[in-house]
């Protein structure tokens, strides 16, 4: 908020926009960072700002300016894991995007009305998950759901599910999940 009122008051430079730039991309607000990073790059700037400047605009959907700033930051780093990557292929994500879909998503009967993810389905159609269903816990004050606890349901042959049990062995009073299966 400090840095916009300098800007209101035309007391801006290269140093403002930057730190404007840098916390739009931090609170990944990509209009933003990627409005403040074209004002920073006027300028010659180091490498990293190129590269965040390019992730904002390929979160904005705008791959050829994107893959400009990504060539100016593969020059400016060339030895960076990063820019290599680039160089070896750099419209990777439109051609990702131009894919066939090759499955659907759809939720399923099981599916709260809270946060449901991490699913892992056993080799015997066991599915583990973690769920935020489980409404007499405390509320988790960062997004007023209850915390996570670990369920699991049984798949069925016709691909429908059993209705979902804590797995009260791995449950504690606080988050819980999500899981992972190994021998």
């Amino acid at each position: 908020k400090e840095y916009l009122k300098l800007v209101d008051k035309g007391q801006q430079d290269t140093y403002v926009y930057k730190q404007l730039a840098d916390a739009y991309y931090n609170m990944y607000n990509p209009e933003e960072a990627a409005k403040w990073y074209a004002k920073v790059v006027e300028t010659p700037q180091e490498a990293e700002t190129y590269f965040r400047y390019s992730q904002m605009l390929k979160a904005l959907g705008k791959y050829e300016e994107s893959n400009k700033q990504m060539a100016v930051f593969a020059k400016k780093a060339p030895s960076d894991h990063r820019a290599k990557d680039f160089n070896q292929n750099p419209g990777y994500l439109p051609k990702l995007l131009n894919k066939v879909k090759t499955f659907n998503v759809k939720a399923l009967e099981i599916n709260s009305t809270g946060s449901d993810f991490g699913a892992v389905l056993t080799n015997d159609n066991t599915l583990y998950f973690t769920s935020s269903r489980n409404k007499s816990k405390r509320t988790d004050g960062w997004n007023d759901e209850p915390y996570l606890d670990i369920y699991k349901s049984t798949m069925n042959e016709d691909k429908t599910f059993t209705k979902p049990e804590e797995v009260a062995e791995l449950n504690t009073r606080w988050h819980d999940g999500p899981v992972t299966i190994s021998a």
